[in-house]
């Protein structure tokens, strides 16, 4: 979490006339796909590290963290990303929130990032733009990896069984999860816009370059 936060401070902190270099689009796409490390471990710390302060927070118990390297976690058999195991709790309620704390975090700084993109707050950086934009690709992906995911162990599928959604009952549920993904998506386009002088136009080209492919997942 420290170290999202000071990504974002520094893309934020640049000074508004500061001149800069012209940059290419290409420069920026690859010093993006530079960026996919460090990211990556932000990723997962902020994912597990939801779960364990959403534990934390409605009076549980963490008994693991396991954040890196990605291994077989000798609990499920499951090869995994990162996880997390709590105790403690108790209602229905309890345990929906601390499965779906990484989804809250990830919305929730989306909508920040909102906040950026849709105003003038966004850095004339080309440079703070491109990192916001790389944090904001992560929490993305990271929030609509699970819409196709099925199998017992995936956080997802656990909240919908907890609230009695197993097979077709699921289809309503995945239909509102996917119109959010797809509303989310609309703020990181307008991140991406900002961001390569590609998509600056009033009209956007039909085809557009590869997002970032920066990923924060957890299976």
């Amino acid at each position: 979490m420290r170290a999202l936060l000071v990504l974002g401070f520094l893309a934020i902190a640049t000074p508004a006339h500061a001149e800069e270099p012209e940059v290419s689009d290409r420069t920026l796409f690859y010093v993006g796909l530079a960026m996919a490390p460090p990211t990556y471990l932000v990723g997962v710390s902020l994912h597990e590290g939801s779960h364990a302060l959403a534990a934390k927070l409605l009076g549980g118990t963490v008994d693991e963290v396991h954040l890196f390297p990605p291994a077989r976690d000798p609990r499920s058999g499951r090869f995994r990303i990162g996880w997390v195991y709590a105790r403690g709790l108790r209602t229905r309620t309890q345990k929906a929130l601390f499965l779906s704390a990484p989804k809250i975090t990830d919305a929730a700084l989306l909508g920040g990032f909102a906040a950026l993109a849709f105003t003038d707050a966004w850095p004339d950086s080309r440079w703070g733009g491109l990192a916001l934009t790389v944090l904001a690709t992560g929490l993305w992906v990271d929030y609509a990896k699970d819409i196709f995911i099925f199998h017992g162990g995936n956080d997802v599928v656990k909240t919908f069984r907890l609230w009695c959604m197993t097979g077709w009952r699921q289809v309503p549920a995945r239909l509102v999860y996917g119109a959010s993904i797809v509303g989310l998506g609309v703020i990181l386009a307008k991140g991406y816009q900002r961001t390569f002088r590609t998509f600056q136009d009033d009209d956007l080209p039909a085809t557009t370059p590869l997002m970032l492919p920066i990923t924060t997942v957890q299976f």
